[in-house]
């Protein structure tokens, strides 16, 4: 067989006798892009540009299995034309660390590919859009279940030769252009495919809203912006007396309370902060934690908060672009809303809104919704939620605030009693403010799986029956347990080994 295989190896061609390292090899580029994001249009112009510089070029897709259960995938290969030379046999499938260039309009379909081997440090550049799409399972996590996006930017600098991660969805909505337009832009930029700029233009100008998509591809060609940052506070201005690891989640949160509400809810903030930094035992961790989660809690969403956002400015161009509206478009926007009982009536002052409370669950009405189709793009729906939203200077006298207000008094006196043990198990109790989210019944059933982690966890470590150790890990534990199943059953089996554990031996745990 060997014999017979150099045999036929010697009758090949010239060019196929040398070496592979002096052949020719295709310019290989994979692309990922999640539904609706012209994933499609990409490709197209790339090979179009392709064909019109003089080069072989294919290019095949692997569509997802749904919006945000997996990407689709993009594969174009593009060489050179020799005069004289076979049309070549190219690829149809990219193959992992044989990728030169890799295209991702979104952060974790970037990590993916690299986590797949496609991404390799000899040989692939990587144009990212520094952009999240959340996952379903990010979206129903009962705290904060969103990835590190610093993370998944690490794993594709580590991986690929170069890493060109930047914010193009910023530059797309400054220019009034698709997100797609600003990566080819950025392709072209690289000089990683031997393809002319105007070889791309004339691409673009062979399809549709060529004006906008050449805006886009000439922003793209220019660079893109790093992705923002926090804002660092001034000095003698804002949290800059606070420990370095809080100032900037506290600069972040004086900006969303003096939006949400006013300038004094931003001070009052910053007092607690300052107060729990003073503390004895304190460090930047816990103090980052109160941070996040107080600016989080004292910004409870209500009705109020949903029609001052639904009247922001910042989200017409979103809208826009989603609606793949062209410049002159006239782009019209119905919102559908359906609050209950406990949302409306939780804008009465306490005790009236108690008492109507009451009426309303004894007529068996609290399951019951009114259901608003409001448009902010017409003169009556605008003026309803203008409406709406001028009531921020109302909410202080609401019942929704007086119950937060009792709930985060609570939330910081355990905080600082468990403070008094160490600031491990104090850190663990200012992150359980992750579970209690949501409305009406999801709010009432957080609240409840929250008491019952307080009482079954941190209640016996305060009165000396579980090490201060134990308990921060055990509250760590039953945190997680609720917030991946919101019916229960994993915090009740959490909590009962928890609670058989310090029943079966509680001086050798206080010992320990």
């Amino acid at each position: 067989m060997s014999a017979a295989s150099d045999d036929r190896s010697a009758e090949r061609p010239e060019g196929l006798n040398q070496p592979r390292t002096t052949m020719r090899q295709p310019t290989r580029i994979l692309i990922a892009a999640l539904g609706g994001e012209g994933g499609g249009v990409l490709v197209d112009w790339i090979t179009r540009a392709a064909i019109e510089a003089g080069l072989h070029a294919t290019r095949t897709s692997i569509p997802g299995v749904a919006q945000r259960t997996g990407a689709t995938t993009y594969y174009v290969e593009v060489m050179p034309a020799a005069p004289g030379d076979p049309v070549p046999v190219l690829g149809l499938n990219a193959a992992p660390g044989r990728v030169d260039v890799f295209l991702g309009t979104e952060l974790l379909e970037a990590a993916r590919r690299a986590e797949a081997g496609f991404l390799t440090r000899d040989r692939t550049l990587a144009i990212v859009a520094h952009r999240r799409a959340y996952t379903v399972t990010e979206k129903s996590e009962g705290g904060d279940g969103r990835l590190d996006e610093s993370r998944l930017a690490q794993a594709v600098r580590e991986t690929a030769r170069e890493a060109l991660i930047a914010d193009y969805e910023a530059l797309a909505r400054q220019t009034g252009a698709a997100l797609n337009a600003l990566m080819l832009g950025a392709l072209a930029a690289s000089n990683a495919v031997p393809i002319p700029p105007d070889a791309f233009r004339a691409a673009i100008r062979a399809g549709k809203a060529a004006d906008s998509n050449l805006r886009g591809f000439e922003a793209g060609l220019a660079g893109a912006p790093e992705p923002a940052q926090p804002p660092a506070p001034r000095a003698g201005t804002g949290p800059d007396d606070l420990p370095e690891e809080a100032r900037a989640l506290a600069a972040e949160g004086v900006k969303r309370l003096t939006d949400f509400q006013d300038a004094a809810l931003a001070g009052h903030y910053l007092a607690t902060l300052r107060r729990f930094a003073a503390l004895p035992g304190a460090d930047g961790a816990l103090v980052a934690a109160l941070a996040r989660h107080l600016a989080l809690r004292l910004s409870s969403e209500d009705v109020i908060r949903v029609a001052q956002l639904k009247l922001r400015d910042a989200r017409r161009p979103r809208l826009a672009a989603e609606a793949k509206a062209r410049p002159g478009d006239i782009v019209h926007v119905v919102e559908f809303m359906k609050p209950g009982p406990a949302e409306v009536l939780s804008l009465l002052p306490p005790s009236l809104a108690r008492r109507a409370l009451r009426f309303v669950e004894r007529r068996g009405w609290m399951e019951k919704s009114i259901a608003l189709n409001v448009s902010p793009t017409r003169p009556l729906g605008f003026l309803r939620l203008r409406l709406l939203a001028a009531l921020r200077g109302w909410r202080p006298r609401t019942l929704k605030h007086a119950e937060e207000q009792a709930w985060i008094a609570e939330w910081l006196a355990l905080v600082e009693r468990a403070l008094r043990l160490g600031a491990p198990l104090a850190r663990e109790v200012a992150e359980s403010a992750r579970l209690v989210k949501g409305y009406a019944a999801t709010d009432a059933r957080t609240r409840q799986a929250w008491r019952r982690i307080m009482d079954a966890v941190l209640l016996p470590a305060l009165d000396g029956r579980l090490p201060p150790d134990l308990a921060a890990d055990a509250l760590l534990q039953a945190r997680l347990a609720a917030q991946k199943d919101p019916e229960g059953d994993a915090l009740d089996r959490t909590l009962a080994a928890i609670a058989a554990r310090i029943a079966s031996s509680p001086q050798r745990l206080a010992a320990e």
